[in-house]
């Protein structure tokens, strides 16, 4: 079966022919606006929005722009929660030609200005909790700042004749190192993203969605925004992420993206509270982000939810690849998307197609790195291709430990295998050198609901003889030598991925 037979048999038979490509997202909205005009389109704090009306908003919101001195391809940077009003703005800057920088809410001070004067923002519309800090913030010349609540509808302005390659968004990048880059994504690419983000094992039109991810991230919006709307199902909209398990069964979302780190805190809800407490409709979770435990998905099929594993980048438009048999194949990322090309060289997985960024704003340099001259992204990621084209991810190319000895480790494999163990949640391993010698260390956090469960009244102890174990499993040079045992969780980024320094 090829990758589009593969997508395609994913859907009833009734939405096979429904759905198409749509190169811009003014093509979406209109899309939207034709089939789904009188259903949901957003819920939460501000209420129940219906696609006609929120079509209608777009206009007024296109017309603030305007008076604000926005022009076509000028940048509007975002700094807000995961509101009405944010994903309205990301469909409305797009649809007049600009393009949308959701900046995330936890940058600040120096890190903030720097990126508004590099990314060249002309429109920058914070969050009110911001008003005070913004006041002494050194902006950059020729930046305007806007509080949220300023933001108000003005005399509608028609939209902009975008086109395919058209540029939408600049997404911070720059994983768990590094520092952040700004990936553009053209219209096309976030909507081929959108496009692939439909096909899973059961009916996509009118699922019910929470927005967890924040749109800062590339997987917020092209996976639970605009494949969201691709469908005409309803986003609930969750500001603030400490009054989760309040708006869960207000929500009662059917359709979940979460990246693993959540998936598995919402486990552990439904483990002390049923399922009900994850709002009694769900039937599905869209993982990515990182690498997908196969005890996630596991214990979610206890409960009766399916859990799709994904793979993808901010610089692919996120998704490259999705895994709608995970039971069948719980390692895999799944199966290549149509209309985009991956292959293996020297165990690196190379990607092209239409979804790929235009470049890395402002950074000729580390465009050219990433890109060959024929148009290949270098991901950094390796990974491997079985008999049956299913992708496996094996480790990052900037994270491989060579040791001594000369072997070659991904601590990535070596994490997942640790992982399996149910006293342990969550690893990390890295080298260390311990009296002149150079060994590989493994940093847990324990499994508290496992241990509890076990009645394990030594965690230490039994986690230790379960590495021991794991050891006796493996060749000499990946046994983990050094094992150190946390008390806390694990520093992570916005994105719930764990730090590595």
């Amino acid at each position: 079966m090829d990758s589009r037979e593969y997508y395609v048999s994913l859907l009833p038979e009734s939405e096979r022919d429904f759905f198409h490509y749509m190169p811009t997202i003014n093509d979406l909205v209109a899309f939207a606006g034709e089939h789904f005009a009188d259903d949901l389109a957003l819920d939460g704090i501000a209420g129940p929005v219906t696609y006609r009306e929120m079509i209608h908003a777009l206009g007024g919101l296109r017309g603030f722009l305007r008076d604000n001195g926005v022009r076509p391809n000028d940048k509007v940077g975002m700094q807000l929660p995961n509101s009405a009003l944010a994903a309205e703005l990301i469909f409305a800057v797009t649809t007049y030609g600009a393009v949308i920088v959701p900046i995330p809410m936890t940058m600040g001070g120096e890190e903030l200005t720097g990126n508004l004067k590099k990314l060249d923002i002309s429109l920058y519309i914070y969050a009110d909790v911001f008003e005070a800090r913004n006041k002494v913030l050194a902006l950059p010349e020729g930046v305007r700042a806007v509080a949220a609540s300023a933001v108000k509808a003005s005399e509608p302005v028609p939209e902009a004749a975008n086109e395919k390659n058209t540029p939408a968004a600049i997404f911070f990048t720059g994983g768990t190192t590094g520092k952040s880059k700004g990936a553009l994504l053209s219209h096309g690419a976030l909507m081929r993203g959108a496009f692939n983000g439909i096909f899973v094992p059961m009916p996509a039109l009118r699922q019910r969605y929470l927005a967890l991810i924040p749109f800062s991230h590339v997987f917020g919006v092209v996976r639970n925004l605009l494949s969201c709307f691709y469908t005409g199902s309803m986003l609930y909209t969750l500001e603030d992420m400490r009054t989760i398990v309040a708006v869960l069964p207000k929500a009662q979302p059917t359709m979940l993206v979460l990246v693993p780190a959540l998936a598995d805190m919402l486990a552990g809800l439904a483990a002390m509270r049923g399922v009900e407490a994850l709002g009694g409709r769900l039937q599905m979770i869209i993982a990515g982000g990182a690498q997908v435990p196969e005890s996630i998905i596991t214990r979610y099929h206890k409960l009766g939810i399916t859990v799709c594993p994904g793979y993808g980048m901010t610089e692919t438009a996120n998704l490259v690849s999705g895994n709608g048999h995970a039971l069948e194949n719980p390692t895999s990322v799944g199966m290549p998307y149509p209309e985009q090309e991956v292959k293996i060289v020297d165990g690196e997985i190379w990607v092209r197609g239409d979804h790929l960024m235009l470049g890395y704003y402002n950074d000729p340099e580390e465009t050219a790195n990433i890109f060959t001259e024929d148009g290949w992204l270098k991901t950094g990621d390796l990974g491997r291709i079985d008999e049956d084209g299913l992708l496996y991810i094996t480790g990052r190319r900037k994270n491989i430990i060579v040791l001594p000895n000369g072997e070659n480790i991904s601590p990535e494999e070596l994490e997942l295998a640790l992982v399996r163990i149910p006293l342990i949640k969550d690893a990390l391993v890295r080298e260390t050198v311990i009296d002149g010698r150079t060994l590989l260390e493994a940093e847990v956090f324990p499994n508290a609901p496992a241990l509890a469960a076990m009645q394990i009244t030594d965690p230490e102890t039994a986690i230790r003889a379960a590495v021991e174990k794991f050891n006796a499993s493996v060749p000499p040079y990946k046994t983990i030598q050094n094992l150190v045992i946390r008390k806390e969780d694990f520093p992570r980024s916005p994105s719930m991925k764990i730090i590595r320094s």
